[in-house]
């Protein structure tokens, strides 16, 4: 399976880089997150790094949504309109293979893109810690925390939850008809994802209860929450607070939403009429 699955990962993965794309969202994204320097003055009351941080985080987690979402159903539906996708399939390709190989090329593709602006970010904090620690020895105050490793892990969870969102937009693609009814319904399904954590608080509560408590259940376990992995700023800036358990997690959890929404696609895909 894997000398059949490699080769259709790989040849999606070139296919994703010659996006224009993706190249006109990771060249933004670099621009926005070096735009910060000059901004930094603008903190609304926050410390620089954390300013600094934040900014390059949201270029991360908006512009990373948005290509998990466009990216795998443009080259899942550029494959099924120019019927290339019969081709590979009357070859000894099956269609679960099919579907993974897209996922695995647009997932590479992905985190190359939050490697990239996790990459700028970091050096960009590394380039402000000295002065800002020198600042705060002078005023006597507290130097700022800077973690290289927590940097590492955000840059994981990042990558792990684009691989969230592709697999569900190309589990989307499997049962929907169109290029933009994917999209559209793949985006709300991020937005859903991202709320989650809505109904996950509101179960705790006891008041919730009888028919509420049931939907909000349901709604909690449906979507992944993507808001769990949106640790950047305690894992980077204050690691003293972050432990294993806060990385752990998130990344189990993460990884079996992905098995699960990786089988359902390879399932809806198989009975797609091609």
């Amino acid at each position: 399976m894997l000398s059949r699955l490699l080769p259709l990962a790989r040849v999606t993965f070139l296919e994703a880089l010659r996006q224009r794309f993706f190249g006109f969202l990771l060249v933004l994204g670099v621009a926005l997150a070096l735009a910060a320097l000059p901004l930094r003055a603008i903190d609304f009351g926050h410390g620089e790094l954390k300013f600094l941080a934040d900014l390059g985080f949201g270029v991360t987690l908006l512009f990373g949504s948005i290509l998990a979402v466009v990216l795998p159903a443009q080259l899942l539906y550029a494959e099924l309109d120019n019927r290339t996708a019969l081709t590979l399939l009357a070859k000894p390709v099956g269609r679960a293979e099919f579907l993974l190989g897209k996922f695995l090329g647009a997932w590479a593709v992905l985190a190359v893109f939050a490697l990239v602006i996790t990459g700028v970010v970091g050096a960009i904090l590394l380039l402000r810690e000295p002065e800002v620690a020198a600042k705060a020895a002078r005023l006597n105050a507290t130097p700022p925390e800077l973690s290289l490793g927590g940097l590492a892990s955000h840059a994981g969870l990042q990558v792990l939850r684009l691989g969230l969102v592709a697999a569900l937009t190309l589990l989307i693609g499997s049962l929907a008809r169109t290029f933009l009814y994917t999209v559209v319904v793949g985006s709300l399904a991020v937005l859903a994802g991202q709320l989650v954590w809505i109904a996950q608080d509101a179960l705790q509560r006891p008041e919730t209860d009888g028919l509420l408590r049931a939907g909000l259940w349901v709604a909690s376990r449906a979507f992944p929450n993507l808001q769990m992995f949106n640790l950047g700023e305690t894992l980077v800036l204050a690691p003293s607070k972050a432990d294993a358990a806060m990385v752990l997690d998130p990344a189990l959890a993460g990884a079996g939403y992905l098995a699960v929404l990786l089988a359902l696609g390879c399932l809806a895909f198989r009975r797609r009429e091609i």
